[in-house]
Parts: C-alpha cells; sequence; structure tokens
C-alpha cells in the first residue's frame, strides 16, 4: 500500500493520557505525520460541564486544522 508522508494526523488530549494513543498508532502508521496538542492548561475536563469541554475540544480541533492536519484523532475520554 503507498501512503504518503504529506498528510498529517493531529491527535487531541486534554493532558499527557493520549500520548500512549499516539505512540500506538504511530506504530501501526509510521509513514504519517503528527502533531500532538494535550491541553494542560485547562486539565481536567472531567469536571468541567458539556458546553466548556465542547468549547475547548473545538478550539483544539480547529488549532489542529490550522496546522495542516488532515485527519484528527480525539484520545480524550471526556471530548469524546
Amino acid at each position: 500500500m503507498k501512503t504518503n508522508r504529506q498528510h498529517t494526523i493531529g491527535v487531541f488530549d486534554s493532558g499527557f493520557g493520549g500520548l500512549t494513543i499516539l505512540k500506538e498508532i504511530i506504530q501501526l502508521a509510521p509513514a504519517y505525520n503528527y502533531i500532538y496538542l494535550g491541553d494542560n492548561a485547562r486539565t481536567p475536563y472531567g469536571s468541567r460541564s458539556f458546553e466548556t469541554v465542547y468549547e475547548y475540544t473545538l478550539q483544539a480541533v480547529k488549532k489542529l486544522f490550522d496546522l495542516g492536519c488532515s485527519l484528527i484523532i480525539i484520545a480524550c475520554n471526556t471530548a469524546s
């Protein structure tokens, strides 16, 4: 299977936990570029309202698309 190394995949989590997900994804699909966005400034998300988590997630996803990601993986249990 031919892959395009120019595709960038974004991975989002509210903190560092998604790094374990990113590690597994890289092992399964090493031909892609990756950007990890961990929102350590506003973690934890668990005690936040639905509306707040939605807004934070939307901001993160928009940022990853602005950085050139063509696919976003939400590795945050609260946000998903």
